[in-house]
């Protein structure tokens, strides 16, 4: 009876060590068939709203966890001082807008007096060579007796005045063209103010803040009159376009998943409804506090456990339309890779 009963007992105790093998190795095949990792959470892209002009807040259209679509208004800074700063840059360009008319008026008047002297040069050149011309015409007459000396003297004093006269429509020429007026210090000053009232615009337009992307207020937690900084978050918008679940996957699952790779996510607040997905990337660092790096050299603790757990690395799976009641951001998930 006790030989029964000691082979009873081993029996069972070699079906239950047999069945704890199948179940390991059952176990095992599947995490390696189907990396799964249980530190996950459901992710979603966010938008810290900032205005990009400083102001007092007149309008607040929106309300804490409210829905918004892409181009909707959120909140209106005030306008005032940006509408001013638009019609004094526009005043600004029209002022240089007229000088720069009047100034093309005068330098084509400008213009057109430096071509009369210019052509008066050649006027006075001509004169000039006439003269010449006649003096070395009449002086080997005069040793011939056929023309007087005051005949001669004449025409010295002919050609002497031409010379004068062709000097001073030089000197009226060189005036003239020097007298002409640039207009590209005004055209200059007018491209600032253009610039300057296209900027101004652009603040005016930008004192009106407008939605993103379609989404979800959170963190709202101002009114209207409130001071808005350029720069400074006022609440954050969650893009409801696309959800993400992110799973912490043990380094060593990670030579199975690869991008485009299908994926089942599991949220706690429906645990047995599935999600579907697609492995959409996989983290390529993480920070480590076992080792460092000092002055260009890597410092490793000189101790180290005889146990080492292994890293894990986040891996993003993109949801293919999840259901929108069941998606917060930080929600915790499961996920499930299938190869």
């Amino acid at each position: 009876m006790r030989a029964l009963r000691r082979s009873v007992g081993v029996l069972v105790s070699l079906i239950v060590l047999t069945g704890v093998v199948i179940t390991g190795v059952l176990v095992a095949r599947r995490t390696d068939e189907r990396p799964t990792t249980y530190d996950a959470s459901i992710q979603a892209y966010i938008v810290n709203m900032a205005s990009e002009v400083s102001g007092r807040i007149v309008e607040l259209n929106v309300l804490d966890n409210q829905q918004v679509k892409e181009g909707q208004v959120l909140f209106q800074i005030d306008p005032k001082p940006y509408q001013l700063s638009v019609d004094q840059a526009r005043a600004a360009v029209q002022v240089l807008e007229a000088q720069l008319v009047v100034m093309t008026s005068e330098v084509a008047s400008q213009t057109s007096g430096a071509a009369a002297a210019a052509s008066g040069i050649s006027t006075a050149e001509a004169q000039l060579a006439l003269a010449a011309s006649t003096l070395d015409r009449l002086e080997p007459l005069l040793k011939r007796g056929f023309v007087s000396a005051e005949q001669v003297d004449q025409a010295r004093t002919a050609k002497a005045s031409a010379q004068i006269a062709l000097d001073r429509a030089r000197e009226l020429a060189a005036q003239a063209r020097q007298g002409i007026t640039s207009t590209k210090p005004t055209e200059a000053q007018l491209d600032s103010a253009r610039a300057s009232l296209a900027l101004a615009e652009r603040n005016l337009n930008k004192s009106v803040v407008r939605s993103p992307c379609n989404g979800r207020i959170t963190a709202l937690q101002v009114a209207a009159g409130e001071f808005a900084s350029a720069g400074r978050p006022l609440f954050t918008i969650i893009n409801t376009e696309h959800w993400y679940a992110i799973g912490n996957f043990r380094e060593t699952d990670l030579a199975g998943i690869k991008p485009g790779q299908r994926a089942t996510v599991f949220v706690m607040a429906q645990p047995r409804l599935p999600l579907r997905g697609t492995v959409d990337s996989l983290g390529w660092g993480v920070a480590s506090n076992v080792s460092a790096t000092f002055g260009g050299m890597p410092h490793v603790q000189s101790t180290l456990n005889w146990v080492r757990i292994a890293a894990r690395f986040p891996v993003r799976v993109l949801l293919d339309d999840p259901p929108e009641d069941l998606m917060r951001v930080g929600a915790s998930a499961v996920i499930e890779i299938k190869k």
